[in-house]
């Protein structure tokens, strides 16, 4: 079968995103189906993920900054903004309309964020649409895919896949991994109600061509079964075995301390290790023993979150690595942060942190939403705790610390705990989605 990816994150770009489709793209490629890729350029993140087996049709489609000219503008009105709200007192009907939302500075607000709220639609990544159709159109001048496989975010994406698709005539297969339009995250941003009418009206209009779609959670397969009627599946981020030859057997390094290890951004108010510096708090000088290392974290976001409860000198904050070195520092954790929104709305997500960690064995320590599809699966695993309670944490934190003192480390989680897990499983369900989708 030929396919024709498309996908904004792809290898040398050190992200998830960029490694559920990198390795998906290697595992047809030894499945012997041909190839081509569209991918993003100018990411701004590390580019340390090697691309690992040979791609003969493979653009890496120019990105263009919508925003750039705009930005003087919008520098420029919140300057006077600023001005504007540092300058004389206000006059007591200005200060009753400013009260009441209705003032000066609540306007300058808005018109400040409007330029790049009407043109990040659906995203900032739009710049890349123009030259990302057009090295697909290049790449099958002589080359006509079966299929065309899409992932998302950014949602930029799944329009070019709508627009190649229509041109080529040939099915396409949209992977969602996180849901476009009403997403639990819009809210929380204060996004206006038009643009959540215009995302709305832009998901339908795309993905209603779509031959199927495959997301990475059973509760956003259920949300978009409720809006489309084409075959949808659920396939899970999973791990690749062949990431942890050579580690699984690696001792953690003995020391007095307790470490727990966290790789990735945090998110203020969302995803953030609150509770768990609430709880080091709480342990008083048994935390003493206790060090959290923040791999890739924005420094000034932990530290000062860190410094409120009176603990920062507890972490440790390094830059961020390579994504082989990423799964080496995992396994030599005793054990394993992950952080998520605790919120009913995350329900449905499933990140692929969450699989590296189940696949490192090491305990995980979860701080999110307790009925999640990420919480289940480390229960039901008994693959570590899923809590928010301080006290709670502080109970696991003795008790690991206790294993740790006692033997140099914390047990491994049995095998078993990541049996079916595998991407190769995951991958092959993927496979048979797009042959059939393709009309075999």
């Amino acid at each position: 079968m030929k396919v024709l990816i498309i996908s904004w994150y792809f290898p040398p770009v050190n992200t998830i995103g960029a490694v559920r489709v990198g390795k998906f793209a290697r595992f047809m490629h030894h499945r012997g189906h041909e190839l081509a890729v569209v991918a993003g350029s100018g990411w701004g993140v590390p580019e340390t993920m090697p691309l690992d087996f040979p791609l003969d049709r493979l653009a890496y489609a120019r990105f263009r900054d919508v925003n750039a000219p705009l930005n003087t503008v919008a520098r420029v009105m919140k300057k006077a903004l600023r001005r504007n709200e540092t300058g004389a007192a206000p006059s007591a009907a200005s200060a009753g309309a400013a009260a009441t939302g209705r003032g000066r500075p609540s306007l300058l607000r808005r018109l400040a964020d409007l330029p790049t709220l009407v043109t990040n639609v659906p995203d900032r990544n739009i710049g890349w649409y123009v030259d990302a159709k057009r090295q697909a159109l290049r790449l099958c001048r002589d080359w006509r895919p079966d299929i065309i496989f899409a992932s998302g975010p950014p949602y930029t994406v799944l329009m070019v896949a709508h627009t190649v698709a229509a041109r080529l005539r040939v099915p396409w297969v949209a992977d969602i991994r996180d849901i476009w339009a009403d997403n639990p995250y819009d809210e929380f941003d204060q996004m206006p109600a038009w643009l959540q009418q215009l995302n709305r009206w832009l998901e339908r209009r795309t993905l209603r061509t779509a031959a199927g779609l495959a997301t990475v959670t059973p509760p956003m397969t259920r949300h978009y079964k409720a809006l489309f009627p084409m075959p949808i599946e659920t396939i899970y981020n999973g791990y690749d075995p062949q990431d942890f030859v050579g580690l699984s057997e690696e001792v953690v390094t003995p020391d007095r301390y307790l470490t727990l290890g966290y790789a990735g951004s945090i998110y203020t108010g969302r995803r953030d290790p609150t509770p768990l510096f609430q709880a080091l708090k709480l342990m008083g000088a048994e935390a003493e023993n206790i060090r959290v290392v923040f791999c890739g974290t924005e420094p000034t976001h932990v530290r000062a979150l860190a410094g409120q409860c009176g603990v920062e000198h507890l972490i440790e904050l390094r830059p961020s690595i390579p994504y082989k070195e990423s799964l080496r520092f995992q396994r030599n954790c005793d054990a394993l942060l992950l952080l998520m929104w605790n919120d009913v709305r995350e329900e449905g997500v499933a990140p692929g942190k969450l699989f590296e960690y189940v696949a490192s064995l090491r305990p995980i320590l979860m701080i999110g939403y307790e009925k999640s599809v990420a919480a289940n699966i480390i229960g039901e695993r008994s693959a570590g705790l899923c809590s928010n309670d301080p006290s709670e944490i502080a109970a696991r934190l003795r008790t690991w610390l206790a294993q740790k003192q006692g033997s140099g480390r914390l047990p491994s989680l049995p095998v078993s705990a990541r049996e079916g897990l595998s991407r190769d499983i995951q991958y092959e369900r993927l496979e048979h989605f797009l042959v059939k989708s393709a009309g075999g």
